[in-house]
C-alpha cells in the first residue's frame, strides 16, 4: 500500500497546470455579491472559495486514512497468518517428534523381543545341557550295571556248572549262601536297571513316572531284569509277547508321581529280599536301621528311631 500511495503523489505532481480562460475571470466577479450587513442567512465572504482550495488536500487525506487502515489490516493478516504458520511449523516438528518417538519404540520392542526371545532359548538350553548331563550320568551308570551283570552272570554259570558236575548244593554250607548273596546282588541290580529305565522314561514325559513296569518296557532291555533271581515261582522269558503282570517279581509303588519329589521316595521293593529302590536311582538292601512308611499318600525310606 505504501508503493501505490507514492506513485499516486508523483502523479498528481507530474500532472499539467489547467489554464483558465479569461472569461471565467469576469463571471467569478459578477456572480459575486456582498453580504450586506444583518442580512441573515449568507455564509461569510470567501467560504466556498476555502472549501473548493482544501477538497483536493481533504480527499487526499481520505485516501490516505483509507490506504493506512488497509496497511493496518493487510498487517494484522499478515501478523495472524505469521502466528498460524509458527505454530504449524511447531506442529510439524512435534509430529516429526513424535515420528522418531514411535520408530524408537518399535526398535526397542524388537529389541526386547529379540532379547525375549534368547532368554527362552537360553532357557531350553540350560534344560538340555542338564538333560544331557544327567543322561550321561545315566548311561555310565548303565555301563556299570552291565559290567556287573555280567560278572553276575558269570558267577551264575560258575555256580551252575559246578553244581553239573556232581558237587552236593548245601543251603547252608558256603555254597549255598554264595548263591543266595549272588541272588541278592542280582536282585539289587534289577532294581538299579528299573529304576534308571523309570528316570529315562520320566525325561521323556514331562517328569513323571511311567504308571506301571509294562509303560517303560522300552526303556528296559529285557523282561527278566522284572524278575527276583530268587523267586522261583515266577517264570524267567526274554520275550514281552509272553511276559505278563503274573510274572512280575517287584512291587511299583511310586506310578505316575513326579520325579522331582523327595529323593528318599520309595518307588520299587523286592517282597523276597526286601531291597528298595528310591527315586534317585539308588538301592538299599535290607537293613533294621531303615525302615518304610507312607507318608502323604508316598512311601518313604526313614532312619529307623531306636529308644
Amino acid at each position: 500500500m505504501g508503493h501505490s500511495t507514492e506513485k499516486t503523489e508523483e502523479l498528481l505532481r507530474k500532472a499539467p497546470r489547467l489554464k483558465v480562460p479569461d472569461e471565467l475571470l469576469n463571471e467569478l466577479k459578477r456572480d459575486i455579491r456582498l453580504p450586506r450587513d444583518g442580512e441573515p442567512g449568507q455564509a461569510p465572504f470567501g467560504s466556498g472559495s476555502s472549501l473548493k482550495r482544501w477538497l483536493p488536500a481533504f480527499s487526499f487525506s481520505v485516501l490516505l486514512l483509507a490506504c493506512l487502515v488497509a496497511i493496518a489490516v493487510q498487517s494484522s493478516l499478515l501478523s495472524e497468518l505469521r502466528r498460524e504458520n509458527q505454530a504449524l511449523l511447531a506442529e510439524s516438528q512435534d509430529i516429526a517428534q513424535l515420528r522418531q518417538e514411535n520408530q524408537e519404540y518399535h526398535r526397542l520392542r524388537a529389541q526386547s523381543e529379540q532379547l525375549e526371545q534368547l532368554r527362552k532359548d537360553n532357557v531350553e538350553l540350560q534344560k538340555l545341557r542338564s538333560e544331557v548331563a544327567q543322561l550321561r550320568e545315566q548311561t555310565q551308570q548303565l555301563t556299570i550295571l552291565r559290567a556287573e551283570n555280567q560278572r553276575l552272570l558269570a558267577e551264575k554259570k560258575a555256580n551252575e556248572s559246578r553244581t553239573a558236575s556232581g558237587t552236593e548244593e548245601d543251603p547252608f554250607g558256603e555254597i549255598g549262601e554264595a548263591k543266595k548273596k549272588a541272588q541278592s546282588t542280582a536282585c539289587v541290580n534289577n532294581l538299579k536297571q528299573i529304576g534308571l529305565g523309570a528316570r529315562m522314561w520320566a525325561n521323556d514325559h514331562k517328569d513323571v513316572l511311567p504308571p506301571d513296569f509294562l509303560a517303560m518296557r522300552n526303556e528296559l532291555n529285557t523282561p527278566k531284569i522284572l524278575v527276583c533271581p530268587g523267586d522261583h515261582a515266577k517264570v524267567r522269558t526274554a520275550n514281552w509277547a509272553e511276559f505278563g503282570p503274573a510274572n512280575l517279581s517287584y512291587e511299583f509303588l511310586a506310578p505316575g508321581i513326579s520325579a522331582r519329589e523327595s529323593p528318599n521316595t520309595v518307588m520299587t521293593r523286592c517282597p523276597l529280599h526286601g531291597h528298595v529302590g528310591l527315586l534317585d536311582g539308588s538301592v538299599h538292601q535290607s537293613s533294621p536301621n531303615f525302615k518304610i512308611i507312607q507318608k502323604d499318600g508316598k512311601w518313604v525310606m526313614e532312619r529307623a528311631s531306636y529308644e
